[in-house]
């Protein structure tokens, strides 16, 4: 009996082993996966993270653009607003130099300005219109020849 049981161990050593090899074989696989996947992750956050950086120093740049033109057109309002103010105190000086030196002249425009005023307030505001209410001897000779 001692040699079957001999024999059954034998078998049962020859059998572990094998499964042993199997698993660390299996072992040994899944490790190399498991390396494989890690270097690939690796890869892709070292990609995201040049990607994030390049995203980042574009928009950088395209915020530093936008700062320096709106720093360009508020400076140049600046001078529009510096040359209208230029321009309307020239032509200031220009009218008054002008009252000064033709007194009569003011006097006439205004004249004429009022009248046209005027006759354009009389007129309802527009050119070439009769006034709506006509009063007088010829209005009620109309009145009583239409009835």
């Amino acid at each position: 009996m001692r040699d079957v049981s001999a024999e059954n161990v034998g078998n049962l050593e020859a059998r572990v082993t094998e499964v042993g090899k199997a698993i660390g074989e299996r072992v040994q696989s899944a490790t190399a996966a498991t390396a494989a996947a890690a270097g690939q992750a690796q890869r892709m956050v070292q990609d995201a993270t040049a990607a994030t950086a390049a995203a980042a120093g574009r928009a950088n740049k395209v915020l530093g653009d936008a700062g320096e033109a709106a720093q360009q057109a508020w400076s140049r309002a600046g001078e529009v607003a510096e040359d209208v103010v230029d321009a309307s105190r020239h032509a200031t000086r220009s009218v008054s130099r002008q009252i000064h030196e033709n007194p009569l002249l003011l006097v006439l425009a205004g004249f004429a300005l009022g009248y046209v005023g005027g006759w354009w307030v009389h007129s309802g505001g527009r050119p070439g219109r009769q006034p709506a209410v006509e009063t007088g001897p010829a209005s009620d000779r109309q009145d009583s020849s239409r009835r």
